[in-house]
């Protein structure tokens, strides 16, 4: 499976990436929103992982995700972020994400668990 990754800390881009490409998904790494809209042209993603808050941009994985739900109607969306927001999160899922991570409580296993239940 392929996973499109948004994320602007490259330690952490790095962390995940590395841990779900050691499980068998090919990751395609961006830093932002812009990337996410040209990326789909040339990769096409079966799993988007969002970061909500994007360091010196206007734009944040929450402002793609229902772009990305009419675009993949059967992708898989995920929103991960620093804030543990319940407003945050009603948000994502109402624009069309299929979850919401706050990544303090998403090691990568954890995630990797959660994206393997979507095959179970």
């Amino acid at each position: 499976m392929k996973i499109l990754f948004l994320e602007d800390e490259p330690v952490l881009a790095r962390v995940y990436s590395k841990h779900l490409e050691a499980a068998g998904y090919t990751v395609r790494w961006v830093k932002n929103v812009d990337e996410v809209e040209d990326g789909i042209h040339t990769f096409t993603p079966d799993i988007f992982l969002l970061d909500h808050g994007i360091s010196g941009q206007t734009r944040s994985g929450l402002d793609v995700v229902s772009w990305l739900r009419e675009q993949f109607p059967q992708g898989r969306i995920f929103m991960l972020s620093n804030y543990s927001d319940f407003q945050l999160r009603e948000k994502a899922i109402a624009q069309g994400a299929n979850d919401y991570f706050v990544k303090i409580n998403t090691p990568p296993k954890v995630l990797i668990k959660a994206l393997e239940s979507l095959s179970s």
